[in-house]
């Protein structure tokens, strides 16, 4: 249904482009739509920014747990169970 208003959304912007801008109405059309999608680029990368910053801040450091040894993994494991059993015995 999303997909069905979309494209219903797509076809009344160009025909109203062209009825109301004329010759020129695909041209502002298009020019819109480069400003909208670089307005939203930009914004993501400044989101981007502040995010890293309050990692930075926080001390959270990003961890690339998929590309992990199988050396590392067993002993993340034998941790987590070793904590699980002293959770047990407390």
């Amino acid at each position: 249904m999303t997909i069905f208003a979309t494209i219903i959304a797509i076809l009344v912007a160009i025909l109203l482009s062209i009825v109301l801008g004329g010759p020129y109405g695909i041209l502002i059309l298009i020019a819109i739509t480069f400003g909208v999608a670089l307005s939203t680029h930009i914004r993501t990368k400044e989101i981007q920014l502040d995010l890293q910053r309050i990692k930075e801040k926080l001390g959270i450091k990003d961890k690339d747990d998929f590309n992990m040894t199988d050396q590392e993994i067993e002993e993340e494991l034998e941790e987590y169970i070793e904590s699980e059993s002293d959770d047990k015995k407390s």
